[in-house]
């Protein structure tokens, strides 16, 4: 589960306790006033019980929860109505409490129905119950019976209400999170997970897309690399790796597109850009890398790199086009390295 989602799902659930906190807390008053203080004692119990269960709920252990609180409604609602009566609507809250399926912590879906089945049928005994004999053994006025009554079907329906918000809240928070996670997908697609920088598979599509009359493609190595993980370890080559490709986002304009090709390839695609300037670029990032001090754990380390370039022919694909550029790097290893070597060099 997401951490965002995890949190999320912490707050619905201690907001529906402290919702049930709230409610046992309210009942404390309202039957001390009515004078009937047994029922005030066994709520200001279920109000110790709710503090105990948001303890629980912060731990995250939300199957116990969820589980001892329907039963904890069932059983204030039996003893509610049968020291008050039917008639002061208590079991109303067994209709609200069997309508909240869509809370489910638990690992099968179906145990939310079994919870809203005991309430359904503790609703019809005591329905059944109070109907065949005379319950309700703390005397009330109509007066009271009557606005206990509907302070309990508003909190009824409160509770049904605050269960649908929350649902709906959980859906969308659901989709955002199935949104983001999708887009974590496509970033795993589209980037390199060290350096940050265009896959193959994106680069692909761009340069598919490129869409320029005139286009520049360079190959780019990173000269005696193997050296470098033989000497300081390959936890210093990745941390030269991803230094050098910020030194690249950083050097180069926004409108060309770099390539982690593999290893310690690069690959740079320059739209609507002249073979001159495209090697100036090159030329740029080249001076910017071997003057650039990496730091690694063993040590600072310098590199240089070595760079082919030559422009896209008209009807050449990636891998032409970079194994052109290929072609033109390796004359410069042969050259000495540290160079950038372009299509008007060889000629």
């Amino acid at each position: 589960m997401a951490r965002s989602e995890d949190i999320y799902v912490k707050r619905i659930y201690q907001r529906i306790v402290t919702l049930g906190l709230v409610t046992h807390g309210s009942y404390i008053f309202i039957y001390a006033f009515l004078h009937i203080y047994a029922l005030a004692a066994y709520n200001v119990f279920s109000v110790f019980f709710y503090c105990v269960m948001l303890a629980v709920v912060g731990k995250g252990a939300y199957r116990v929860a969820v589980s001892v609180i329907h039963v904890e409604v069932c059983l204030f609602v039996l003893v509610s109505v049968l020291a008050g009566g039917w008639d002061a609507g208590t079991s109303l809250y067994l209709i609200a409490m069997a309508s909240l399926v869509y809370f489910c912590p638990y690992r099968h879906r179906y145990v939310p129905y079994l919870f809203s089945l005991m309430e359904m049928a503790v609703f019809l005994v005591l329905r059944i119950y109070t109907a065949a004999a005379h319950t309700g053994h703390v005397p009330l006025s109509s007066t009271a019976e009557l606005w206990l009554n509907v302070y309990n079907a508003c909190a009824a329906f409160g509770i049904v209400l605050y269960g649908a918000f929350n649902a709906r809240v959980s859906a969308a928070v659901s989709q955002r999170i199935l949104e983001d996670e999708n887009k974590n997908l496509a970033d795993l697609a589209n980037y390199d997970q060290l350096t940050g920088l265009l896959s193959r598979h994106a680069f692909q599509e761009r340069f598919a897309q490129r869409g320029a009359d005139q286009a520049v493609l360079a190959m780019g190595d990173i000269d005696d690399f193997k050296l470098i993980n033989d000497t300081f370890g390959h936890a210093c080559g990745d941390d030269i790796l991803s230094a050098a490709a910020e030194l690249m986002r950083r050097q180069l304009s926004g409108d060309v597109d770099i390539c982690r090709w593999g290893g310690e390839e690069f690959v740079f695609l320059f739209r609507d850009t002249t073979l001159q300037d495209a090697v100036g670029e090159m030329e740029g990032l080249r001076r910017r890398i071997k003057e650039h001090l990496f730091l690694c754990e063993e040590g600072p380390v310098y590199i240089t790199m070595t760079f082919g370039v030559g422009p896209i022919v008209s009807g050449n694909g990636l891998q032409d086009a970079v194994k052109q550029a290929d072609e033109y790097m390796y004359i410069g290893k042969a050259q000495g390295k540290d160079r950038v070597v372009a299509a008007k060099e060889e000629e």
